[in-house]
């Protein structure tokens, strides 16, 4: 084999996870099931109930707050806000959410952790759409994140956390029914 089509194959390996198909291999080969993946995601109903927790969770600290939930796919499901609550928290909420189902922890934790500075998490701030404020958390069934509610405009970031906890917790109850 030429070496011009080693690399190839090469880089092609590596795109492809390591994984080296024989020459020919292609559509073909790929069975049914390995075809298609089955995912698990919070259904439009309970993102609106633990919104909704959310909202009377922001009610109780006093807060203008925005809530947003999104699904697996970090798509926006549910977005409530309050009175009030600008445009600067409806876009916070729905970016904290996302930040949360995609980075798999709460943004709270996320902060921290870029906080100390201990390996190359200083490039997590460059992700397009994350926002690293504390109210996000990631929505989890079992061990499968099924999505994100992410919680702004309260006066700090603590009570932004607490009220996207709070709306967490909603969603665990809700599964263990």
């Amino acid at each position: 084999m030429e070496p011009r089509h080693q690399r190839t194959r090469l880089l092609v390996s590596l795109l492809l996870g390591g994984m080296i198909f024989p020459a020919g291999a292609g559509l073909a080969q790929i069975s049914r099931s390995s075809a298609l993946i089955a995912t698990r995601s919070i259904s439009a109903d309970a993102a609106l109930t633990i919104a909704l927790e959310a909202m009377r969770a922001a009610r109780e600290r006093q807060c203008q707050e925005a809530v947003a939930v999104v699904d697996q796919g970090g798509t926006l499901l549910v977005l409530l806000r309050s009175d009030g609550a600008s445009q600067q928290f409806v876009e916070g909420a729905g970016q904290k959410a996302w930040t949360a189902l995609n980075l798999r922890a709460s943004t709270r934790d996320v902060l921290a952790t870029i906080q100390k500075g201990e390996q190359d998490d200083g490039q997590l701030p460059f992700i397009p759409k994350a926002l690293f404020l504390m109210g996000g958390v990631p929505l989890e069934a079992g061990e499968a994140v099924v999505g994100g509610v992410g919680a702004a405009g309260c006066v700090n970031g603590i009570d932004d956390d607490a009220v996207a906890q709070q709306a967490a917790r909603a969603f665990q109850r809700l599964i263990q029914r």
